[in-house]
């Protein structure tokens, strides 16, 4: 009988300790490792600055890997969250390497993928009736006809991003599915050195650009992703840097 009592102290003490983490997780990040702010995300858009002068090629080393990167753009994007789709990790890269040795150095560098929507696309009563999927860094999207929802190519985007401190990739853990989210920093091109110096990515600088060459991952006439390098999160009343 005590055997049989402590295993369902056991199983109980597992399923709080679960319960807590899964629930406490919120508030103890955004205490941690983020600062109350007064801003409040009334309204979506996305902003795309020049960057004066222009920026010349670079080096960085990012989770132990040497890159290449060039910044492009200055970006601020405010929307609604459709999907986060962490890439890093050892099962994670297993799963999406299927014979590209670079999807070790992708993962690695961009480690997570945030799919946002702004505009009239992101809406109360329409954005839900679109039906959001995400598989191979790629965003997806499917809707009913009869349900008539706005869907504006231009205000979806799918982020690959490249968190700039340990407090931003906190923040990203922590966003929730159809809340809305202020994301700012830099978007770039970056490449791979190295055994991975045939590696290189370009980057969305403008609303609705598509591939124009093939690129890792990429297909002639696809929408292009944003490279975003975040240096700035702000979510329900937190911002993180």
């Amino acid at each position: 009988m005590q055997r049989i009592q402590k295993k369902y102290i056991y199983i109980i003490t597992i399923f709080l300790c679960f319960t807590v983490i899964k629930v406490g997780k919120r508030p103890l990040y955004m205490l941690i490792w983020g600062k109350p702010s007064s801003q409040k995300l009334s309204h979506t858009y996305e902003q795309f600055a020049d960057i004066v002068p222009p920026q010349q090629w670079q080096e960085t080393t990012i989770s132990g890997y040497k890159i290449k990167y060039q910044l492009r753009k200055k970006y601020k994007v405010c929307g609604r969250v459709v999907w986060v789709d962490w890439n890093d990790g050892l099962i994670n890269t297993w799963y999406h390497s299927a014979q590209r040795p670079s999807t070790k150095l992708y993962n690695a560098v961009a480690a997570v993928d945030v799919s946002i929507i702004h505009g009239a696309t992101s809406a109360d009563n329409n954005w839900n009736k679109i039906k959001f999927d995400h598989e191979e860094r790629g965003l997806r999207y499917t809707y009913l006809y009869a349900d008539n929802p706005i869907v504006n190519t231009d205000e979806i985007n799918n982020n690959h991003v490249i968190p700039a401190s340990f407090a931003i990739r906190r923040a990203l853990a922590i966003i929730k599915k159809g809340e809305f989210v202020e994301m700012e920093g830099y978007l770039m091109d970056w490449k791979g050195t190295g055994k991975f110096a045939n590696f290189n990515i370009k980057t969305a600088t403008a609303a609705g650009d598509i591939h124009t060459e093939k690129l890792y991952g990429g297909r002639y006439g696809a929408g292009l992703c944003r490279q975003f390098y975040v240096t700035k999160v702000t979510i329900n009343g937190y911002t993180f840097e």
